[in-house]
């Protein structure tokens, strides 16, 4: 529903927040204009010539909660969502809140509640989405309603001011007996063909029945929900991403990985659409799909978000630690790369275009290198685990739980720097923009410039 901007409705409490805050920074910046954040998967286009040499951090703000998905970045703000279901603002210069939106409540106990996860209190965990067109900022957080049941709702806010402008449920339409509980929408949110898509899978733990699913709910707020259900005839395949974002082609195809089916395939996984590609079109019909042969059990190639790259391909890389070059018209297979890894990649990869080199991240604690141009696997990077991105010449990358930000040469694949950072959430990915990289934090989010 979108809300009617000459009405009070929900209003009141973004404009408490970001009034009282404004008054304590002393401050009211300019108005920001619109910048998407740069996606997981993409070269960061910078006017740098040379690799970082340095690292220094220059703010540091507490959210009083974790903030699990990667921050979006706009002229003049940093937009973050938090496990306490806010939507929150601050001065990208200094860190001073701008405003807040609170979602709804979060799930606490979410292990007594729902059986089973990692994540305690459950509020905003995607990473949200720039509509630059709208100037819009689109969040989905966890929530209990007033029964006490658990639903995700979408919310729409302008970028600038903080208003509410666009309030949905986002659940998909759950077969019988199937409780929102058991979903856990951890993909960050994309946009493409004036559509906000919703990716689900399901708790650390695969407790209670779910599948896997892609919602899409119009920008506009008028008209039906689309939505696509992995494993119909089954359960599982989730669309988890370690919380990367669908991939949006051009032509506003919609390109998710999916996971195993549950339980766990002792062989290879035969369920509908699970270990597997899947090409969407706008309205998430499925246009083709490639199933990975190889993965059975727990293998799943949903433990990073598809990669767009040049030439017509897409990238995909799931625990059989098989890599596959896929054509985007059809997803035939154009090539596969073995032993990726060797650890099970564990996160989305980063592509840099000027090396035609993708950066892969390990769980064991290092950066896989795939020469995309010969097909063939590169070395090893050690020293960090989380998803990279490109930044001029330079690939940055988290250490995660315990923290840490590292950067290596693009071109020479040497580590150039390594900085103590805040404990960090699962995934940790920054964002890159106009010489500073921003980072969430179990607690927070913190800004460092980079030079």
């Amino acid at each position: 529903m979108r809300l009617d901007s000459r009405k009070p409705y929900r209003r009141w409490l973004v404009a408490v927040f970001a009034g009282a805050l404004l008054a304590l920074t002393g401050c009211a910046s300019p108005a920001p204009s619109a910048r998407t954040a740069t996606p997981i998967t993409s070269s960061a286009a910078t006017s740098a010539t040379a690799p970082a040499t340095n690292a220094r951090q220059v703010w540091s703000a507490s959210m009083g909660a974790a903030v699990f998905g990667r921050p979006l970045a706009t002229a003049h703000a940093v937009i973050v969502g938090t496990e306490a279901d806010d939507l929150v603002a601050v001065d990208r210069s200094t860190g001073h809140r701008l405003w807040t939106v609170r979602v709804g409540t979060p799930l606490r106990n979410v292990a007594q509640v729902a059986g089973c996860g990692d994540i305690d209190p459950l509020g905003i965990t995607s990473a949200p989405v720039l509509d630059t067109a709208r100037n819009e900022v689109f969040a989905v957080g966890e929530v209990l309603d007033a029964k006490r049941h658990v639903e995700h709702e979408l919310i729409g806010v302008d970028a600038t001011s903080g208003r509410v402008e666009l309030r949905e449920d986002a659940d998909p339409p759950l077969p019988a007996g199937e409780r929102a509980v058991h979903l856990l929408q951890r993909a960050g949110l994309a946009v493409g063909s004036d559509t906000v898509y919703i990716a689900y899978g399901g708790n650390a733990g695969d407790c209670g029945s779910y599948h896997g699913w892609i919602v899409g709910v119009p920008a506009s707020g008028s008209g039906p929900h689309t939505s696509f259900e992995v494993a119909r005839e089954g359960q599982g395949g989730a669309i988890w991403l370690s919380g990367g974002a669908p991939a949006i082609a051009a032509d506003g195809t919609v390109i998710v990985t999916t996971g195993n089916a549950n339980p766990f395939p002792a062989r290879i996984d035969a369920q509908q659409y699970t270990e597997s590609v899947v090409k969407l079109s706008p309205g998430l019909r499925v246009l083709a799909s490639f199933k990975d042969r190889r993965a059975a059990g727990d293998e799943d190639l949903a433990t990073g978000n598809p990669v767009l790259l040049p030439g017509g391909l897409v990238f995909a890389v799931g625990k059989t630690d098989t890599g596959y070059l896929l054509r985007a018209s059809d997803l035939s297979e154009v090539a596969s790369i073995h032993g990726v890894c060797g650890s099970d990649p564990d996160g989305g990869a980063g592509y840099d275009a000027a090396t035609q080199r993708l950066f892969v991240p390990c769980r064991a604690g290092s950066l896989q290198v795939i020469d995309v141009a010969h097909r063939r696997l590169g070395p090893r990077l050690t020293g960090s685990d989380g998803a990279p991105i490109i930044v001029g010449r330079t690939v940055w990358s988290t250490k995660y739980p315990d923290g840490g930000l590292v950067a290596y040469s693009a071109s020479s694949e040497h580590r150039l720097l390594t900085v103590r950072t805040p404990a960090l959430p699962h995934f940790a990915t920054p964002t890159a923009s106009n010489g500073r990289l921003f980072l969430g934090t179990d607690t927070g989010v913190v800004a460092y410039a980079i030079g």
